[in-house]
Parts: structure tokens; sequence; C-alpha cells
């Protein structure tokens, strides 16, 4: 599942702070590593809530 989350978040920071560097020659770290925590937390949850949680198993 870590995999998973972590991937395109992953690559949108790279790709990102390669294009700021060519384009801007100005890169904003924090702009960056918010939206990166932010997509990874956003995609974790999702991959948690698609997981069923089986009701009264021990029961």
């Amino acid at each position: 599942m870590f995999k998973k989350s972590i991937r395109f978040p992953l690559i949108y920071f790279v790709a990102s702070t390669v294009w700021q560097l060519i384009f801007n020659k100005d890169i904003e770290w924090i702009k960056n590593i918010g939206i990166f925590f932010i997509m990874f937390l956003f995609i974790s949850l999702y991959n948690w809530a698609q997981k069923p949680y089986e009701w009264k198993k021990e029961k």
C-alpha cells in the first residue's frame, strides 16, 4: 500500500522540481513538499478506504 501511495506524489515532486529548475531558475521547495505531502495523504486515505472492513468477524 505504501508503494502505491508514494509513487505518483514522488513523480510529481521530481517533475515539478525539474520544471522549476529549468524554466524558473528558482525552486519553490515549501510548495513542492507541501503538495507532495497532501497528495501522499489523500492517496493513502483513498487506498485505505478501498479495503473493506469485515463486520462481525469475531462474533
